[in-house]
C-alpha cells in the first residue's frame, strides 16, 4: 500500500505544477516581424518589433445608407503607455490595408489579402512597417 500512497503522491505533484505551467504558456506573447504571415486569435498578444498587438473581435456597424453593414476587425496596438485601437474592414468591397501610427511611426495591417504575399487565411494578419501611400 506504502508504494502506491508514493506514486499517487507523486503524480498528482506533477499534475500540479504543470497545470499552471501549461496554462502560463497558452497566455504568453508570439514575436513576429513585419511583412510576414502572423495568426492571430482573440486574446492572444502578438509583439512586434515596435509595439504589441492583439485581435479584440469583430464587430458589426450598420448605416442608413449601406442597412447591410460594415464588418470590422478591431485590434489593439499598444505600445507602453501609449494605446490605440486600428480596425481593418472590406468596406463595400474593396480590400486594401488599413494605415496606422504609433509612437510617430507609420504602419500598414492587411487581412485577407496581401499585396505582396496574395491570398491570406482566415485568421492571418500582416503588418508592414512605413509611410502610408500617397
Amino acid at each position: 500500500m506504502k508504494n502506491n500512497s508514493t506514486l499517487i503522491l507523486l503524480v498528482g505533484g506533477l499534475l500540479a505544477f504543470a497545470g499552471p505551467v501549461s496554462c502560463g504558456h497558452a497566455a504568453s506573447k508570439q514575436k513576429a516581424s513585419y511583412g510576414t504571415r502572423v495568426k492571430y486569435r482573440p486574446g492572444e498578444k502578438i509583439e512586434f518589433p515596435d509595439f504589441t498587438v492583439e485581435y479584440v473581435g469583430e464587430r458589426r456597424k450598420t448605416v442608413p445608407v449601406y442597412p447591410r453593414g460594415f464588418l470590422y476587425y478591431d485590434f489593439k496596438v499598444s505600445k507602453g503607455k501609449a494605446e490605440k485601437m486600428v480596425s481593418w474592414t472590406t468596406g463595400t468591397g474593396v480590400i486594401d490595408p488599413t494605415n496606422f501610427e504609433i509612437d510617430g511611426k507609420h504602419y500598414q495591417l492587411e487581412l485577407r489579402r496581401s499585396d505582396k504575399l496574395g491570398k491570406l487565411k482566415d485568421n492571418e494578419l500582416v503588418i508592414w512597417q512605413g509611410n502610408p501611400p500617397s
